[in-house]
C-alpha cells in the first residue's frame, strides 16, 4: 500500500513569458499532498466510486490506469485556487502512488505523465508546476540550459527542465478574493503579444530578468532578488494581468518586504512576498483584504514515498 507525497509550488519569476519559450523559475514549498494507493476489488477515491468523483484531474489519471482496480485516499495540504500548485501536487503524488503499485518510481516518467494530465485537462500547460512538484527545490523551466535534467515536448514546443541551487528563504503567499482562470489570462496576454510589438518586448524583458534572477538566487542575495521581483511585477502589470485587489495587498506589505509580485497567471489570484518579517506580512495582507495568506518556506524534497 504505497503512499506518495509531493509539494506545492509558486512561480518566483517568469510567468507568462515561459509560454513563449522564455525561462521561468519556480520554487517548491513546504506544503504537501499525500496519496495512498492499494489494489482493491473496485476502484474508489476516498470511498467514492469513479462516477461520483468530480475532479477532472483524478478522472483523467484513472482513465489512463490499465492495472487492477485500486482504492485511493487523498490528503491535500496544498490549498486550492491559491497559486500554490494544488493540482500539480495532486497529479504528481497520485501518479507516483499508482506507479509505485507496480514498482515504478521513475521521477522523470511521473513528471512527464503528470504534465500530460495537466495539459489535457487545462487544454494547454507548461511543465513548470509538475516538474517543480516532482523535483522539489528551485527549478528552471525553458531558456538556454547547458545541462538540463529533462526536456519535454508538446507539438512544436519544448521545455528544458533544470535545478537551481537556492538558499533557505521565507515567503508569504497572499490569496486575493478575485479568481481568474489561467486559460483566460494566457489568452489575454496572447492577444496583446499578437497585436502589438510592444507586448513581445515585455515578454523579452521578463526573459532577460529571469537570467539575472538565477545569479541572485544562487548567491542568496535577498535584496537583489527582491528588486528583481518588483521589476517582474511591474512588467506583468504592463501586460494588464494585475487588478486593484492585488495592488492593494501588495502596497500593504512593500515596506516590510524585499520584493512582492504576482505569482501565477494574475487577473486576481495570488502575490508572493520575500521577507524577513513573515508574520507581520501575513497579518498585513489579511488586513488588506486577502482571502487567506500563508507563510511558506522552500521545500528541497520533491516526491517522497513512505
Amino acid at each position: 500500500m504505497p503512499t506518495a507525497s509531493a509539494p506545492g509550488k509558486f512561480i518566483l519569476f517568469g510567468e507568462h513569458a515561459v509560454v513563449y519559450g522564455k525561462p521561468a523559475i519556480a520554487m517548491a514549498v513546504n506544503m504537501r499532498t499525500e496519496v495512498t494507493a492499494a489494489f482493491s476489488s473496485r476502484t474508489t477515491v476516498d470511498g467514492m466510486l469513479l462516477k461520483e468523483v468530480r475532479s477532472y484531474y483524478i478522472r483523467e489519471m484513472l482513465s489512463r490506469w490499465e492495472g487492477e482496480p485500486v482504492s485511493i485516499s487523498i490528503h491535500s495540504g496544498v490549498p486550492p485556487s491559491s497559486g500554490l500548485g494544488s493540482s500539480a501536487a495532486l497529479s504528481v503524488a497520485f501518479i507516483a502512488a499508482l506507479y509505485s503499485l507496480n514498482g515504478d518510481r521513475d521521477i522523470r516518467r511521473i513528471a512527464e505523465e503528470a504534465f500530460d494530465v495537466e495539459y489535457t485537462v487545462q487544454g494547454g500547460a507548461s511543465p513548470t508546476d509538475t516538474s517543480t512538484s516532482a523535483l522539489g527545490g528551485a527549478v528552471m523551466v525553458g531558456g538556454e540550459q547547458e545541462n538540463p535534467l529533462w526536456e519535454f515536448s508538446k507539438g512544436e514546443r519544448s521545455w528544458k527542465i533544470g535545478r537551481i541551487e537556492s538558499p533557505e528563504l521565507s515567503f508569504v503567499v497572499g490569496v486575493s478574493r478575485v479568481h481568474s482562470p489561467t486559460k483566460i489570462m494566457v489568452q489575454r496576454v496572447r492577444r496583446l503579444v499578437e497585436r502589438s510589438p510592444f507586448g513581445m518586448e515585455i515578454i523579452d524583458s521578463i526573459g532577460e530578468l529571469v537570467t539575472d534572477a538565477i545569479s541572485a538566487l544562487k548567491k542568496g542575495d535577498a535584496e537583489d532578488m527582491g528588486e528583481l521581483m518588483n521589476r517582474n511585477h511591474e512588467l506583468l502589470r504592463t501586460l494588464n494581468v494585475s487588478c486593484p485587489e492585488i495592488e492593494r495587498m501588495r502596497d500593504s506589505v512593500m515596506e516590510m518586504s524585499y520584493g512582492v509580485k504576482i505569482t501565477g497567471a494574475g487577473g486576481g489570484g495570488s502575490i508572493v512576498a520575500l521577507t524577513d518579517r513573515p508574520k507581520d506580512v501575513k497579518k498585513a495582507m489579511e488586513s488588506a483584504g486577502a482571502r487567506s495568506a500563508y507563510i511558506v518556506n522552500a521545500e528541497k524534497n520533491g516526491i517522497l514515498w513512505d
